[in-house]
C-alpha cells in the first residue's frame, strides 16, 4: 500500500500507547499529518468506554453514545449510527469477512474502503494468536453455550475532502464474533478458507471531527 491509502497506522499506535496504558481500538487510517493528533484525540475518548466486568470486557456502546449526545463542543459532531447482525451459521472466515466489510462499506461509503478493509480483518482474525495481545482484541467465553468470542475494536478515519481540509471521518467500530469454539487456543491459525459456526455482531458510529479536538476529561 502506499502511503496515501488506508493502512494500520503503526504511528499512531505507537503515539496512543506512550500516551495511555490502553490501546482500545485499531487507527486505521489515511490522514494527513496535521490532523493525526486529533485523531489520537479521537481514539482516547473512544477508549474511555471499555467496560471490564468480573468475566467478561467489552465496549459499552450505550454510555459512548450517550456521552456523544452530551457533547457540547463544536468540534466533534455525530453523523450516523448503523449496526448489523449475521445470524450463526457455517460458513469460511473469508466469507464472513466479506459479509462485515460490505456492511460496512454500504452503511459509510464515505469512510471505508471494500478491499481494504476486508483485507484489514481478515488478517487480524487469520493472525490472532500474534495480535491476542493487542488492546483492540478482546477475548470472552460462554461456557454455557461452550462458545467464545472475540470482540475486535477499530477505528477508521479520512479526511472529509478538499472543501474542508480541517475536517475527517472517524467510524467507531466494533466487530464482535462468536463461534463453537470453547479454548482461546482453538482461534490460532485460522486461514481463509477455514469453516466454523460463525456469528457476528457490528455496530458502527460515525464522528465529524475537526482538527483541534480534544479528548474531554
Amino acid at each position: 500500500m502506499s502511503e496515501s491509502e488506508l493502512k494500520v497506522n503503526q504511528a499512531v499506535l505507537s503515539l496512543v500507547a506512550a500516551a495511555s496504558d490502553d490501546n482500545v481500538f485499531q487507527p486505521v487510517d489515511q490522514l494527513p499529518e496535521d490532523l493525526i493528533p486529533s485523531s489520537i484525540q479521537v481514539l482516547k475518548f473512544s477508549g474511555k468506554y471499555l467496560k471490564l466486568e468480573q468475566d467478561k470486557a467489552y465496549f459499552d456502546w450505550p454510555g459512548f453514545k450517550t456521552a456523544i449526545d452530551n457533547y457540547t463542543g463544536e468540534d466533534l459532531s455525530f453523523d450516523k449510527y448503523d449496526q448489523s447482525t449475521i445470524n450463526q451459521q457455517s460458513q469460511e472466515v473469508g466469507a464472513m469477512v466479506d459479509k462485515i466489510a460490505k456492511f460496512l462499506h454500504d452503511a459509510f461509503a464515505a469512510v471505508v474502503d471494500l478491499s481494504k478493509l476486508a483485507a484489514i480483518i481478515l488478517n487480524t482474525f487469520t493472525n490472532l494468536e500474534e495480535e491476542s495481545s493487542s488492546g483492540f482484541l478482546q477475548f470472552n467465553t460462554n461456557n454455557v453455550k461452550k462458545n467464545s468470542s472475540w470482540e475486535y475494536r477499530v477505528l477508521f478515519s479520512v479526511p472529509f475532502g478538499d472543501n474542508a481540509p480541517s475536517y475527517f471521518y472517524s467510524l467507531v467500530t466494533t466487530i464482535l464474533i462468536t463461534a463453537d469454539i470453547e479454548e482461546k487456543t482453538g482461534w490460532w491459525g485460522l486461514t481463509s478458507s477455514t469453516k466454523k459456526n460463525f456469528a457476528v455482531q457490528i455496530d458502527a458510529l460515525e464522528l465529524v471531527v475537526k482538527k483541534g479536538f480534544k479528548a474531554p476529561n
